[in-house]
């Protein structure tokens, strides 16, 4: 049970460190990274914001990592101690290895503290032991027992189970890759609204806002930004761009829509894609957004109205059913849901997930799959994508497809390992004209 913090304890530990160990403990029920964090910062100033921001994410990513040390320097199970304990101790690893600009000391004694305004005074002298323990051996990671993927394991902080997966599936060389691209600060890219501007005014016109942009000419209308604060600025108020990773403007442009044309983006929320294909199309034709919730259909339509994109129509629908009401389509996309591996850079609580917990996604994303091609016209383009690695959720259901359809053929396919973008799968099938 969490214990109620002690305002007379708050006092003496940084309103930084405070937040970003409630937004952990909220993680750990179960809460998004992203909206825990956001949800609590409301009270910071910008500096303090960013310290938080760098010590939630680094020790929620670095998490396993984090585990071995305490494991090692721990008298007790970790298994056996309060969630704020582990919290406080979390946090003071994370500072100590990794977090540079603090001291040993504060590093040490806010932790102390933090015990003490999470409500667990009396385990504040356990964490300073444990602590003080790790400075004494040199900050230095303990050996890990096992084989390779279990040394992995520890260095990326990824899970065994999934570390070996990804050995399994891309092997050494392709594995790590995949791995240190996992960790750190993502690329922030933004989609250019070439229904208004070109790629080259608005870098022009963001550089006068006081933001760096670079066009990237391996994806066209794509700039990459130096700073993620871009909601505030007149050129996001005017509606000239939407946040849009790199990857998932490639896969939207993997669409190739044609103005004039018709196309179905089967599960669109937040619409980003959506987004992209209605700007390739020049604001000319139909473009129906599909999501299975009624508020994300909401946010659709909020950010095509921004945008001024008035051919992209948000509905509320089911992707696993087919709706014959919604006609034909020249193209479709079904970006599916997925388990997420490719954007744990993004989401670092994604790769916690347990095998069970992904199991079954192969069986809906191939009911979606074919629930999508009846909406494709003769001749007409289908594109399957997931921002996942795991091959199961990838060629593993675009096979099973191909082999119980004679109707549509396999044009490309292509992953994303990381790095540069999110990891991300892509496959361009083609509907036979008869």
């Amino acid at each position: 049970m969490t214990k109620t913090p002690r305002s007379r304890s708050a006092a003496h530990v940084s309103a930084a460190r405070l937040t970003a160990a409630q937004a952990l403990l909220r993680v750990e029920k179960g809460a998004y990274s992203n909206l825990s964090f956001t949800g609590l910062c409301g009270s910071l100033d910008s500096r303090e914001m960013a310290f938080a921001s760098a010590l939630f994410y680094t020790a929620l990513e670095r998490r396993l990592t984090i585990d071995h040390i305490l494991k090692c320097y721990s008298a007790k199970p970790l298994d056996t101690l309060l969630p704020e304990v582990m919290a406080s101790l979390r946090l003071g690893i994370c500072q100590l290895l990794y977090l540079e600009s603090v001291d040993d000391y504060a590093a040490v004694s806010q932790s102390v503290e933090l015990a003490k305004a999470l409500g667990v005074p009396e385990a504040s002298g356990f964490v300073n032991g444990v602590l003080r323990a790790f400075l004494r051996a040199g900050k230095k990671i303990p050996p890990v027992r096992g084989g390779r993927g279990d040394r992995l394991s520890v260095t990326y902080s990824c899970p065994r189970w999934l570390v070996k997966r990804l050995l399994k599936a891309y092997g050494e060389e392709d594995t790590l890759h995949i791995l240190e691209g996992s960790l750190g600060k993502p690329p922030f890219f933004l989609r250019v609204n070439t229904t208004q501007i070109t790629p080259e005014q608005l870098a022009e016109q963001l550089a006068a806002e006081g933001v760096e942009a670079a066009v990237q000419p391996d994806a066209p209308g794509c700039l990459l930004a130096q700073s993620s604060a871009v909601e505030a600025l007149e050129a996001f108020q005017q509606g000239l761009f939407h946040v849009q990773d790199k990857a998932s403007q490639l896969c939207a442009l993997a669409v190739e829509a044609k103005t004039g044309e018709r196309v179905l983006d089967v599960c669109a929320a937040p619409g980003g894609k959506s987004f992209t294909i209605a700007e390739e199309m020049d604001n000319q034709g139909q473009v129906v957004a599909l999501d299975l919730h009624p508020h994300r259909v909401g946010l659709i339509q909020e950010g095509a109205e921004r945008l001024g994109l008035s051919i992209v129509e948000a509905k509320s629908g089911d992707a696993s059913v087919f709706d014959p009401a919604l006609g034909n389509f020249d193209r479709v996309l079904c970006d599916v849901p997925c388990s997420g591996f490719g954007i744990i850079r993004r989401k670092p609580e994604i790769k916690y997930k347990t095998p069970d917990s992904v199991e079954n996604l192969p069986e809906i994303q191939h009911k979606i799959l074919q629930t999508s091609a009846n909406y494709v016209k003769p001749g007409g383009r289908l594109v399957y994508s997931t921002c996942t690695l795991l091959p199961e959720e990838n060629g593993g259901v675009v096979s099973r497809f191909l082999e119980g359809s004679t109707g549509f053929t396999l044009s490309s396919e292509k992953t994303l390992l990381g790095g540069e973008t999110d990891g991300f799968y892509m496959a361009v099938l083609q509907r036979c004209l008869k």
